[in-house]
């Protein structure tokens, strides 16, 4: 093995004399050799340096990158025009592994019931004494990580929206990583089954559960669950978009990462199989814990109930008989984005946590495991670190009942293996790389990258990123990627077992819509957002990226986000993703009016879990054209909530409930104003589309004026030569009081009014932002119960009703409805229509040769 981010090289440089191509072996290099075939350098550190500042466009540098392991140190950094224009490859297809992971040499794991008294007598050790049954020590091993020298690394809080930690080191055996010992065990539960989570009611998964754990106090704890929003008794009620409402300014700011972690934890009434055997025991000590701070800082008629509720550290746990450092991970406040909280210590039958989930913690949302539990290490794979105390020893229950023979690492790597910032010409190709705490490969301003047929495995946030997110979470306006460089590609190349997403693909500017360029195509993406949610395959930021070509597969939550323009999601099979969540979709967008001119098309869409949809546009997401697109197996096809100029036409929909569903902001009443999520809705709307002096998000003249050109001239074009037009945002508003030019509230309102804040001007006009106007569910082919379910909402005195088709008249239009697919002339397997059949027979020779000329089951995926 060699250590790959090795010292500078002053000397090689010199010494490799005008060659551009340069060595390295892990195996007979040395950092004073010249870098030339049999005199390789040992570090690429070592070859880029030799390189540095003597390759351009036309004389480029290339990196041979011998057979062997490299254990990184340190993130091999590229930087600026000094280390453009290489290429970094594996020698004529050589193994190259790049590691952040410490081998466990097979000297250093001790079977447990090998160890003599006297060892296990030693502090270190004392954990042991909780594996307090034969079953449970059976095929035990242990490793002295403390007198190895190697980092345990840390349990940290982690979720969505929450600011981002490196996560738990992991154990990778034999090239698999293992599993942090659990309750319940398994992961192939489906979004209903009950048997691999522990269970509130399960109300919101329709999943009959046992009742494993279920809130104490809820009302009196948070208030009313209803007004979590507004309470600002949880975390995400302590954010800038929901506290708009505050009378004073100064008060609206988000908080503090640390002081939303010492809100109100969640305490819990154990039953079910938590309860039995008691069972729950085995997971914190006993303790009652103290609480010092009584804070009441929630808002209104919330000011008195207690949200700052920090508890004491438990101390002086007997290490020998209590678990120290367990935790719940999971659902908590709703189904679709995880959380963790620190099981503090339980009491009767109650379990005491410390940290808050982000949103109330709701019985109905509640579905969880216990991890990092010492005594529940109970099934061949699982394994434990115990830092109590820094004892720092790794408990594992390997497969077959012994480590002998095979090569176990920790991860504990909390660094990229690859940065590149502001670099050109940069090529990676042919290197597999394994094993850290953060993404595998980062771009910061780089141009014309290309990533080619590698693999990146076991890292815990994304496999590549291109560009960086603001801190600030998505849900809020200013959420943004920068840095994301342009024309970089990412191709050929397998991105599996991932705790966050594939390929973070930002870059473009939103303000100009210059486009980013950067691609993703022909990658294999599989098995990742095992550690976090809203970590897709592909994220899709800015403007002008594309997402093609791709075999996305067995994932617990989405796809793809789209949070930008003029994005590309083409020709890529998505198969058994969404498996364990709710209120989600393959591909995902939301809570923005201007995210225009994005193309979903010729992609298979193919068993997709819960009561999920293969294109979900939520809270306002327009602008985004579905077409040519094959969903097998799904709960509905599309849902289209409440956007603008939104269009699913020329579709095949599978054993699905329905075509498609949505949503109107017409359902939340005739009154409701200001609607759920408005601030931010508007917030962005007023980025790039409105002028409005003063507004903390606000666009200028010059940032309108290119939108307008850009989306009604019609000279861009989506994939199959169709103009990307929008004409009407030209005439698109939000409905405000006609004096003082604020947004129309509740108090603004009545049905006739001339104020501008009348039925007419809120909820009639199609070029109101609250208005989903130029819908279309066009050419639809269904294989299943029924079309597009439009929403409706009915207003009175006077009567009217509202859905998408009284502004369209493309809505359940030109559908086929079939009992098979046989009966549509569907080939499956080619995804081609033959030309009999009821499609061809309602449709005619020209769509099916247009649909055959562009849809194929051909070159998606990994070659």
């Amino acid at each position: 093995m060699a250590t790959l981010a090795g010292p500078a090289v002053a000397s090689s440089a010199t010494s490799a004399g005008g060659k551009l191509t340069v060595y390295v072996s892990a195996t007979d290099g040395n950092d004073d050799n010249s870098g030339g075939r049999k005199d390789p350098f040992r570090t690429i550190a070592a070859a880029r340096d030799a390189l540095a500042g003597r390759t351009t466009a036309h004389a480029r540098g290339t990196v041979l990158i011998r057979g062997g392991t490299y254990v990184l140190d340190d993130t091999v950094r590229l930087t600026g025009p000094e280390n453009s224009w290489v290429t970094y490859t594996a020698y004529q297809n050589e193994k190259v592994t790049i590691t952040g992971s410490h081998d466990l040499p097979a000297d250093g794991w001790k079977r447990l019931s090998d160890l003599p008294a006297e060892t296990l007598a030693q502090p270190r050790y004392s954990s042991h004494n909780r594996l307090d049954t034969t079953e449970l020590r059976q095929g035990v091993w242990v490793y002295d990580l403390g007198a190895a020298g190697i980092d345990p690394g840390t349990l940290y809080k982690n979720g969505f929206n929450w600011v981002q930690q490196p996560f738990a080191p992991e154990l990778v055996v034999s090239g698999r990583a293992q599993v942090l010992a659990e309750y319940p065990n398994g992961n192939t539960c489906s979004t209903t089954e009950t048997d691999c989570h522990l269970w509130g009611t399960g109300d919101k998964w329709d999943a009959d559960t046992p009742r494993d754990l279920v809130n104490v106090d809820l009302d009196a704890r948070f208030g009313p669950q209803n007004d979590w929003n507004f309470s600002g008794t949880t975390p995400r009620a302590q954010f800038e978009d929901k506290k708009q409402l505050h009378d004073d300014p100064g008060q609206r700011d988000t908080w503090s990462p640390q002081e939303m972690r010492r809100m109100t934890p969640s305490i819990l009434t154990v039953g079910g199989r938590a309860l039995a055997d008691d069972r729950y025991q085995r997971w914190a000590p006993e303790a009652e814990p103290v609480v010092d701070d009584l804070g009441t800082r929630g808002f209104g008629a919330y000011t008195d109930v207690p949200v700052q509720l920090d508890p004491r550290w438990i101390e002086d746990v007997d290490n020998t008989k209590a678990e120290t450092e367990g935790w719940l991970s999971g659902y908590f406040g709703n189904n679709y984005a995880n959380d963790m909280v620190r099981i503090l210590s339980w009491s009767d039958d109650r379990l005491y946590t410390k940290y808050p989930s982000m949103y109330i913690p709701q019985d109905a949302w509640t579905k969880v495991k216990v991890l990092n539990v010492l005594s529940e290490m109970d099934t061949a794979g699982e394994y434990y670190i115990d830092r109590y105390h820094d004892n720092h020893m790794l408990y594992y229950k390997p497969e077959g009942g012994t480590v002998e023979g095979k090569v176990t690492t920790l991860q504990t790597f909390d660094k990229n293996f690859f940065l590149l910032d502001g670099t050109r010409g940069v090529t990676l190709r042919g290197l597999t790389m394994t094993g850290s705490l953060i993404s595998g490969v980062q771009l910061l301003d780089a141009v014309g990258t290309l990533v080619d047929g590698v693999d990146i495995s076991n890292v815990s946030m994304d496999a590549i990123r291109i560009g960086r997110t603001t801190d600030t979470i998505t849900a809020m306006p200013d959420y943004e990627t920068v840095q994301g460089g342009h024309d970089n590609v990412v191709q050929n190349s397998y991105l599996h077992d991932l705790g966050g997403g594939g390929v973070l693909l930002g870059g473009g500017d939103r303000a100009t819509l210059e486009r980013g360029n950067n691609i993703a195509r022909r990658n294999e993406i599989t098995r990742f957002s095992k550690l976090a949610t809203y970590t897709p395959a592909g994220y899709l930021y800015g403007v002008g990226n594309s997402f093609e070509y791709n075999y996305v597969h067995d994932a617990p939550h989405m796809a793809v986000q789209i949070m930008g323009n003029d994005m590309r999601v083409n020709h890529n099979h998505f198969y058994d993703v969404v498996k364990n969540a709710g209120d989600q979709g393959v591909v995902y967008a939301g809570r923005d009016f201007t995210y225009l001119g994005n193309e979903v098309a010729y992609n298979h869409f193919e068993k997709i879990g819960g009561t999920n949809d293969a294109l979900y546009l939520d809270d306002g997401a327009s602008g985004v054209r579905f077409h040519h697109n094959v969903v097998n197996g799904a709960h509905s096809g599309v849902n289209l909530n409440s956007g603008h100029s939104n269009t699913a036409n020329d579709n095949v929909f599978i054993g699905v409930k329905h075509a498609g569903h949505g949503g109107i902001y017409h359902r939340k009443g005739e009154k409701s104003l200001p609607l759920d999520n408005s601030w931010v809705l508007l917030s962005r709307f007023n980025t790039f589309l409105d002028v409005r002096a003063g507004e903390k998000y606000s666009a200028t003249p010059e940032t309108v004026a290119a939108w307008h050109r850009h989306y009604t001239r019609g000279r861009h074009a989506y994939s199959d030569g169709k103009p990307i037009s929008y004409p009407e945002i030209t005439e698109w508003y939000v409905p405000r009081v006609t004096t003082t030019g604020k947004d129309c509230k509740a108090a603004d309102y009545s049905t006739s009014g001339t104020n501008g804040c009348s039925r007419a001007t809120v909820w009639d006009d199609p070029d109101s932002v609250w208005v989903p106007s130029r819908v279309e569910i066009d050419h639809a082919v269904v294989v299943g119960d029924t079309g597009f379910v439009e929403p409706t909402a009915a207003f009175s005195e006077p009567a009217s009703v509202y859905k998408p088709s009284r502004w369209s008249d493309k809505v359940n239009t030109g559908s086929v409805l079939t009992s098979s697919v046989a009966e549509t002339g569907l080939d499956l397997a080619t995804m081609k229509f033959s030309d009999s059949g009821a499609v061809a027979e309602a449709y005619g020779s020209r769509w099916i040769e247009e649909w055959n000329r562009r849809v194929s089951a051909k070159g998606i995926g990994r070659p």
